[in-house]
This record gives C-alpha cells, structure tokens and sequence, in this order.
C-alpha cells in the first residue's frame, strides 16, 4: 500500500490513467469505490490505498502484485532498474 500511495503522490494524473487501464479479465484491480471492486468478486477484500481516492483489491498472490505495481509504474515511465528494485521488494 505504501508504494500505491508514494506513486499517487509523485504523479496522481498518471497514477489514474495507469490504473484505469489495468484489469483482468474478469476483475477490476483498482476503482474510485469499493462497490465497483466487488461486482467483480465478493472475495476481492477491497481496501482504499491511504491518501488517494483509490481502492484496491488485496485478495492477490504476491506475483499479481508485482504484476500490477509494474505495470502501475511502466505507464508512469519509470526506469527499468527501479522498477525490478521495488519489485523484489514486495
């Protein structure tokens, strides 16, 4: 959650625009509520991501959450480097 926030904080227009075109086939991963997160599944615990107006689902393996704090983080043109950096972080 600390890393949602921290990239909300840097860039909060490109934060949305990367969100809003990250999903999966079934599921929303991020919306401005959680009711949105749950049409797409009761068991997607949704919780807001602190100092945004973002929820996020949190019923995900760790691999669906690099997944999406990558793909959160090439939309906002950060370097490669880093990227893997925070990554293995998670």
């Amino acid at each position: 959650m600390l890393v949602l926030t921290t990239l909300y904080s840097l860039d909060s227009k490109a934060f949305a625009e990367a969100t809003e075109s990250l999903h999966g086939r079934t599921r929303v991963y991020f919306a401005e509520d959680a009711r949105t997160l749950l049409k797409s599944g009761n068991q997607t615990k949704p919780k807001q991501v602190p100092g945004t107006p973002w929820w996020v689902i949190t019923n995900t393996n760790t691999g669906r959450k690099c997944s999406m704090i990558e793909h959160i983080m090439q939309s906002m043109q950060f370097p490669a480097e880093l990227i893997e950096k925070v990554c293995g972080t998670i």
